[in-house]
């Protein structure tokens, strides 16, 4: 799907960074994950690996291809971490260390 820049800055406002979402795996890569996003179907969802949980439950453990990575068909939760305009995509996190920036984020919009 084509975004027009007023689609895509409407998607960016009702969806801010660390928007709580869902969403089904659709592709793993060594990088990270694709999620289809149930609120955003047509737009690409990036969880790269720095942002999985298990970084925050085992910061020190070596995150394994695929073996740790979620499987495609599975549900994940996370949050949006950033909307991206080139590649057009929104990045997700998973990670709770990151609830600063985002309420930072949400409050300078505001003022």
């Amino acid at each position: 799907m084509k975004f027009t820049q007023e689609v895509w800055v409407a998607m960016m406002a009702k969806y801010p960074p660390g928007t709580p979402v869902a969403g089904v795996v659709t592709s793993c890569q060594v990088f990270g994950v694709f999620v289809k996003l149930d609120e955003l179907p047509d737009v690409t969802a990036l969880l790269e690996i720095i942002h999985f949980k298990i970084n925050e439950t085992a910061p020190q453990r070596r995150i394994e291809f695929p073996t740790d990575y979620p499987p495609v068909g599975a549900r994940v939760e996370a949050r949006i971490l950033a909307w991206s305009l080139r590649p057009i995509n929104v990045r997700l996190t998973q990670l709770s260390h990151l609830d600063w920036i985002h309420s930072r984020w949400l409050a300078s919009r505001n003022e």
